[in-house]
């Protein structure tokens, strides 16, 4: 058949027999409809359905594991999360308490340092004192002697020049003078 020849067919069914043809089905076409429904799902139960429900079923099971994998690590994270938190307040606690002993400890060495300080200053200061002492005792000393022998010296040459009060003035600022 040419487009005409169906054209002009289609053109010889009136409104009235094309509504009461969709209304009232062939029953053969019913039948072969559901024939072909029927095999084509006994085919595909026998070669589709049953590999489409095994991926489903894995996938479903892939993604199961997957949600418990995730609630469980979710859990493991918490549980780090506060272990972590526990060992941070630990751990500034110990080290508030290696401060507060390194500043005891260092008041301790301070005040101990501070003490030997001043035995040491103190033993210095008793030996200056002493050393002054001894060395003020022998310039005394000395100055004794000098003045003993000077003494003697001048006696001897006040006797050995017999002279008069002026004369011996004199000597005596002419003496002292030479030394």
């Amino acid at each position: 058949m040419t487009n005409t020849a169906l054209s002009v067919e289609l053109q010889a069914v009136s409104p009235a027999e094309a509504e009461s043809s969709l209304l009232t089905p062939d029953v053969s076409m019913v039948i072969l409809t559901w024939v072909t429904f029927l095999l084509l799902s006994a085919v595909l139960y026998k070669f589709a359905w049953k590999p489409i429900l095994k991926t489903l079923d894995e996938r479903e099971e892939s993604i199961r594991r997957s949600v418990e994998g995730a609630e469980r690590i979710k859990q493991e994270l918490a549980q780090m999360h506060s272990t972590r938190h526990q060992m941070l307040k630990e751990v500034e606690q110990k080290s508030r308490e290696i401060m507060d002993e390194s500043r005891k400890a260092a008041a301790q060495l301070a005040g101990a340092i501070q003490h030997k300080a001043k035995e040491d200053a103190k033993i210095l200061l008793e030996n200056a004192r002493r050393d002054i002492s001894e060395e003020t005792e022998k310039a005394k000393m000395v100055l004794r002697a000098e003045s003993a022998r000077i003494a003697v010296e001048l006696a001897g040459k006040l006797i050995h020049k017999n002279l008069d009060s002026e004369g011996n003035r004199r000597f005596i600022r002419e003496f002292v003078e030479e030394t």
